[in-house]
């Protein structure tokens, strides 16, 4: 095994030495610094000990394949190339090492230009990956700081204004007429929608880093679905909408995170309540067989156009028109989706306009 010094490094294992020489003079020569290995053991050493930009690996040598040089290199260093040598004979194999995360093939007999060209672009394609991978890394950087600068920078001061506004109130007292206190109800509505929003937000960034569901334990979802319609009955009947709720007490029992499962209930029935006119229903109802539970919601409200059904869990993306008057962030069905990601269950939707929504919650048992 041998090399000279230069920038980047080579690694060329094959068990002719006839095409470890004319690798090495012809990459040599483009300045490359070239290690070779006569086997795959002897290859696998050089690799873990040299840690090289680029290897060609020849498929067919005895003790350790190509095949398992390729799979072993590509787990232990990912960022370095692989390309493979192979006979004409070969080209299967070859494509077969390509699925295993090889990026190129090289088929025998082969010129000095042709293996300086494939070297050329391979080391091309790995500074690209590389750079993509160091990006990705500032971007999860990034977005995890960005959790505290929202925590801390945008909560702090809408706190504060919303302060200031409760002692302008209690300052003028009855001076202030009816448009003007219009306009501060205008205002705190407007804040808390925005606080609202900050917090759906951070939930969901805590939910991708894996902070926000923290304590699961054996649940009934029967108890989890009364409480979540404990706020929201009130509100039905004020409404003239029939709550119909068909879970028996007996149905089995899952493992999941009781506050965040009644967040993502409470979301979907409330919801339901918004748009489903006076004198419609909600029903709520359940199935299970012994791999699933499933929560079934139904109403009979004004449906989603089959148009918009595949974009309702994407963050920030509202089914409704703009003269919807029923505001929200736009990020509740991506939390109840994350949520259930997160159970490893699933969230299904079937709707149609003008009869109504069914939103399926698949739960693991």
């Amino acid at each position: 095994m041998s090399y000279t010094q230069d920038r980047h490094k080579i690694l060329v294992i094959d068990d002719e030495e006839p095409i470890r020489d004319g690798c090495k003079q012809a990459l040599e020569k483009s300045g490359y610094n070239v290690i070779t290995a006569k086997d795959g053991q002897e290859g696998l050493k050089a690799a873990r000990e040299n840690h090289p930009d680029m290897v060609f690996i020849d498929l067919k040598m005895p003790g350790i394949s190509g095949m398992d040089l390729i799979d072993i290199l590509s787990k232990e260093l990912p960022d370095t190339i692989s390309v493979v040598i192979t006979g004409f004979a070969s080209i299967v194999s070859a494509v077969e090492a390509l699925k295993k995360g090889a990026y190129d093939y090289l088929p025998k007999p082969f010129s000095p230009d042709q293996i300086r060209v494939v070297t050329k672009r391979g080391l091309e394609h790995r500074d690209l990956k590389i750079e993509a991978r160091k990006l990705n890394e500032e971007k999860k950087f990034m977005e995890k700081n960005f959790i505290t600068f929202v925590s801390h920078e945008m909560r702090s001061p809408l706190a504060v204004i919303q302060q200031y506004i409760e002692s302008l109130k209690l300052i003028a007292g009855d001076k202030l007429d009816e448009n003007a206190l219009s306009i501060i109800d205008r205002c705190e509505k407007r804040i808390q929608n925005l606080k609202e929003l900050i917090e759906h937000w951070l939930d969901l960034r805590r939910i991708e880093s894996g902070t926000f569901i923290t304590d699961k334990k054996n649940l009934n979802l029967a108890d989890i679905i009364r409480k979540a319609t404990e706020d929201i009955l009130p509100l039905s009947q004020k409404r003239g909408i029939s709550l119909k709720i068909n879970i028996p007490e007996n149905i089995p029992e899952i493992v999941g995170d009781k506050e965040s499962l009644i967040r993502v209930f409470v979301n979907i029935i409330g919801n339901a309540t918004k748009y489903t006119p006076s004198g419609g229903s909600i029903s709520i109802s359940e199935k299970h067989n012994d791999r699933y539970v499933d929560i079934s919601i139904s109403d009979t409200g004004a449906g989603i156009p089959k148009e918009k059904l595949p974009f309702i869990f994407d963050a920030f993306y509202r089914a409704k028109d703009k003269e919807d008057k029923h505001r929200g962030s736009g990020l509740g069905l991506t939390f109840c989706k994350r949520i259930m990601d997160a159970h490893g269950g699933i969230i299904d939707v079937s709707s149609e306009e003008g009869k109504g929504t069914t939103f399926v919650l698949r739960f693991i048992r």
